[in-house]
């Protein structure tokens, strides 16, 4: 959270008490400092930048055809599909079935969707232990199989794929000796995956950097189960992963705070703003000066997925839904290096209920009858 800065106690100087006030002015400015990155020269402007999740290769044929509808009908132009390596390799090293991947493609490309990939998940065979959120026990056996995925969709017009997702959490990335999030790991498959996808294939792709979770401010959780996003990165460089994806991928969830409301824990600050001490000194690099520092400010940050669910723990209401969207919109047209922003996500899961609602199943911008909540007109908006 920001810093309180206590008010000044009261005195009879008159000029002692403004000093003290501007100096404290100063310090308020040095502490919330962002770098500028504004720019009206967006490479995605207007709906060209807009995306969803929601189309799943696990679905019909109708149900697919129906989100990817519904997603053109919002006025989006990405879709965000998964690739689940587990789904089509879950019958062995040499079984593929891609039905349900082809069908979600195909829906997307119906309505003229372009689509970002996203390959993650561990088949049985390729890992160590029982846990679905293992990865692979050889690197080379995921790059196998994202090249077969690139091989496979580049020539229908698929040229953006994502390596993994949310590999600082433990929900997703459970190194099988700790359990834990593992960077280096994480680079690893990185730099096996990287140039394996690139041979695929000769139309130009673009390979973005796993959509890392929200947490914290920086560092490590207490029992290891989550990575700051910003450590994270920080130690991706370090690791010399530079030279191996095109872009970085961020999720920057807040509800129940909005991404207008500037803070040192809030993944949309995170992406621009560096937080100062009261020194002038950086005390916590954004995004943006991570890259830069590491030479890679020409490239973009992708939103893979952001939004907030109108139900259930530190849920937004579903105006506060619609305002976030719009401040959403606004921040990503703004900068110059921000690629599209993928919401989540099209559809609630479930009716609302009044006892415990999961809020996992309320990110949806159209309700589980089919009605829409305000966010849609946000998005219907943007021109």
């Amino acid at each position: 959270m920001l810093r309180r800065m206590s008010r000044p106690p009261s005195s009879v100087f008159v000029y002692f008490r403004r000093f003290v006030l501007a100096v404290l002015c100063w310090v308020m400015f040095l502490v919330l400092c962002p770098i500028s990155h504004a720019s009206a020269a967006n490479s995605y402007p207007g709906r060209n930048g807009i995306g969803m999740n929601g189309l799943s290769f696990r679905d019909s044929t109708s149900t697919q055809n129906a989100a990817a509808a519904r997603i053109a009908g919002v006025g989006a132009k990405w879709v965000r599909i998964e690739a689940d390596w587990w789904y089509v390799q879950g019958g062995g090293r040499t079984v593929y079935d891609w039905a349900g991947l082809d069908g979600a493609v195909a829906a997307a490309r119906s309505h003229s969707l372009n689509v970002l990939m996203l390959i993650q998940k561990t088949p049985p065979w390729a890992r160590s232990t029982t846990n679905g959120s293992t990865p692979p026990t050889n690197v080379n056996d995921y790059a196998a199989f994202a090249s077969k995925v690139v091989a496979r969709y580049a020539p229908q017009g698929i040229t953006a794929y994502e390596v993994w997702n949310e590999p600082n959490i433990s929900v997703f990335w459970a190194d099988p000796t700790t359990g834990k999030p593992n960077i280096q790991g994480y680079v690893n498959l990185l730099k096996a995956a990287y140039p394996a996808m690139k041979a695929a294939t000769t139309t130009p792709i673009k390979v973005i950097s796993a959509g890392l979770a929200p947490y914290g401010t920086t560092g490590t959780s207490p029992d290891g189960n989550a990575i700051s996003p910003l450590t994270f990165l920080q130690q991706m460089y370090a690791a010399n992963a530079k030279n191996y994806f095109d872009a970085v991928g961020w999720h920057p969830y807040t509800s129940p705070a909005l991404p207008n409301d500037t803070a040192d824990w809030n993944g949309w600050s995170q992406m621009s703003v560096d937080f100062r001490a009261a020194d002038g000194s950086i005390r916590q690099k954004s995004v943006r000066t991570i890259m830069s520092d590491n030479g890679d400010a020409g490239k973009g940050v992708v939103m893979t997925e952001a939004g907030g669910p109108t139900a259930g723990e530190a849920s937004l209401t579903e105006d506060q839904q619609r305002l976030a969207y719009q401040q959403a919109v606004t921040a990503r047209a703004s900068w110059d290096w921000a690629g599209p922003i993928f919401f989540y996500t099209i559809n609630d899961f479930a009716p609302v209920t009044t006892q415990s609602p999961d809020r996992e199943n309320y990110f949806g911008v159209y309700r589980y009858d089919g009605t829409a909540k305000p966010a849609v007109s946000v998005l219907q908006s943007v021109s």
